[in-house]
C-alpha cells in the first residue's frame, strides 16, 4: 500500500495553485520572502506516512515541512508554525485553531474539482470575512432591526471575523501583480465575496469595512437572500468559505469545493434547530 498514491482530495487543487503563485511570485522576484508555505500536520506516526510522503512526490506537491504528532493534538505546533490558515476534515481540531486565534475552516470531503493554475478563494461576509455583529441581530432581532442598524452604522467598519488576516495576505500578493488589466487572468489570485447582504440596504457598510483594511475583493456579489451555489459553480474557486451549513451543503451538492467556518451565532442557531428536531421526534 505504501506505493500506492492517496486519491486526490477536496483541497489538492487549491495546494496546486498556491504552488503556481509561488511560481509566479519567485518569477518576479527571486529573493521574495512572501510567499505559501505548506506545512502537512497529522496525527500519524512517523513510521506510518511514508504512503503520504510518496504521495506528495507523486503528485509534484511541494511539501517540505510537516509535523507528524503521533496521535498528540498539533495545536500547539500549528501556533509555532505562525498558522495562517489551518484545514482539516475534523470539525474539533478547527474549533480549537480558531479558540487559539488562527484562521481554520472544515474542508468538506468530496471529489476534487478540476485544477487550475489561477487561485481562485471565494469568501462569505459576515462570520467569515467580518465578525458576527450584524449576523446576530438578524438571528435574534429579526431583518427590520438589522437593516436599521446597517444604516446606523453605515460609516463605521464592522469588527474583524475569523479569515480577515488570511484574506489580508491574498491582497498583499495580489498587489505584487498587475491589479486590473484586459485579462482576469493575469493575476496569478482573483478573490470573491459572495454575500447574503442586500447591496443597497446593507452593501456599503460591508464595501467601506475592505476599504478601511485596505482590502479589495475581486467581484463581490450582494444576493439579499438568493441561493449562492449557482453563482459559485459559476465562480469555480478552489474553496468557498462560510459559517453557514446549509450554504456549505448546497456548494458541495453543485460540485463546489467548500471548507466550513465554525464561527458565530450561526453556530449557536444550528446547535437550537438540531436540539428541537431532536425533541420533536421524541414525542
Amino acid at each position: 500500500m505504501e506505493n500506492i498514491p492517496c486519491k486526490p482530495g477536496t483541497a489538492f487543487a487549491f495546494i496546486k495553485a498556491l504552488q503556481n503563485v509561488n511560481d509566479k511570485l519567485l518569477e518576479k522576484n527571486a529573493d521574495e520572502e512572501e510567499i505559501f508555505d505548506v506545512v502537512l500536520v497529522t496525527q500519524n506516526h512517523g513510521d506510518t506516512s511514508i504512503r503520504i510522503i510518496n504521495s506528495i512526490n507523486h503528485y509534484g506537491l511541494r511539501i517540505e515541512r510537516a509535523s507528524l504528532t503521533g496521535g498528540s493534538d498539533p495545536i500547539e505546533y500549528l501556533k509555532a508554525w505562525n498558522t495562517c490558515l489551518f484545514l482539516s476534515a475534523d470539525v474539533d481540531q478547527v474549533k480549537k485553531a480558531l479558540d487559539h486565534g488562527m484562521a481554520a475552516a472544515v474542508v468538506q470531503k468530496q471529489v476534487t474539482n478540476e485544477t487550475t493554475e489561477q487561485l481562485r478563494i471565494a469568501f462569505d461576509g459576515d462570520s467569515v470575512l467580518f465578525s458576527d455583529e450584524s449576523e446576530r441581530i438578524v438571528k435574534e432581532q429579526g431583518l427590520l432591526d438589522f437593516f436599521a442598524h446597517e444604516t446606523a452604522k453605515a460609516n463605521e467598519p464592522i469588527g474583524e471575523g475569523p479569515l480577515k488576516n488570511f484574506a489580508e495576505r491574498l491582497g498583499r500578493m495580489q498587489k505584487k501583480f498587475p491589479r486590473y488589466s484586459s485579462s482576469v487572468t493575469d493575476n496569478p489570485i482573483r478573490t470573491y465575496l459572495v454575500t447574503a447582504r442586500s447591496m443597497a440596504s446593507a452593501g456599503k457598510r460591508a464595501l467601506l469595512t475592505l476599504r478601511s483594511w485596505g482590502l479589495e475583493m475581486d467581484e463581490t456579489f450582494f444576493l439579499s437572500g438568493a441561493i449562492k451555489a449557482p453563482f459559485l459553480k459559476t465562480i469555480n474557486p478552489h474553496l468557498f468559505f462560510d459559517d453557514q451549513p446549509k450554504h456549505i451543503k448546497a456548494a458541495s451538492e453543485t460540485g463546489t469545493p467548500s471548507a466550513h467556518v465554525p464561527h458565530g451565532i450561526a453556530q449557536d442557531y444550528c446547535g437550537k434547530q438540531k436540539i428541537k428536531r431532536t425533541l420533536s421526534s421524541q414525542f
